[in-house]
Parts: C-alpha cells; sequence; structure tokens
C-alpha cells in the first residue's frame, strides 16, 4: 500500500495528508489562485482549509517569502479574502 503524501501548512506548520490541505499557486503572470485539482503549474504552496492558518499565512509578508516573490498587499489581502469565502463555502456544504 502507498503512503499518503504529506504536506506542510505554511500557517500552522503542521504536517497533514496533502488531501486535507487546500493548495495554491502563483501563475507566470503574477496571479495568485487556488489550485483545488493539485495539477496547475507555478509555485505552490498548502495551507489548513481553516480560517486561522489563512489569516496567518496572509497577515505578513510571509506569503511572499514561501512563493519567492513580492506581491503587493492588495494581491495578498484580495486572495486572502477569497480563500477565506471558499473555505466557509466548503464548511457550509460538509455540514
Amino acid at each position: 500500500m502507498a503512503a499518503l503524501p504529506v504536506r506542510t501548512c505554511i500557517g500552522c506548520r503542521g504536517k497533514f495528508p496533502k488531501k486535507d490541505l487546500l493548495r495554491f499557486v502563483q501563475a507566470a503572470t503574477g496571479k495568485l489562485q487556488a489550485d483545488l485539482t493539485g495539477k496547475l503549474p507555478g509555485r505552490g504552496a498548502y495551507v489548513c482549509q481553516s480560517q486561522v492558518c489563512i489569516n496567518v499565512t496572509f497577515k505578513s509578508q510571509k506569503i511572499n517569502a514561501h512563493l519567492r516573490s513580492n506581491l503587493s498587499n492588495q494581491v495578498v489581502d484580495s486572495f486572502k479574502q477569497e480563500l477565506l469565502s471558499l473555505v466557509s463555502h466548503r464548511n457550509v456544504k460538509e455540514v
């Protein structure tokens, strides 16, 4: 039996199965987008599907270090809201 892939949440630094985390990527255009399939090209990172981890991840310029980029605060804040909305919709569907 193959082992499940494990990834690290950049918010809490916890290690979890890849399927339990939310991946996002920075495309070549510089735009951030959620990668729900796990197959999008670009520099990617993983975060827990919790509001706390998302807020910690996007609180400072920590995200730029992980993605090796220089994103503006406006881009980071906008994407943070997009992820929070995605997570809240997923949690509603699970209940």
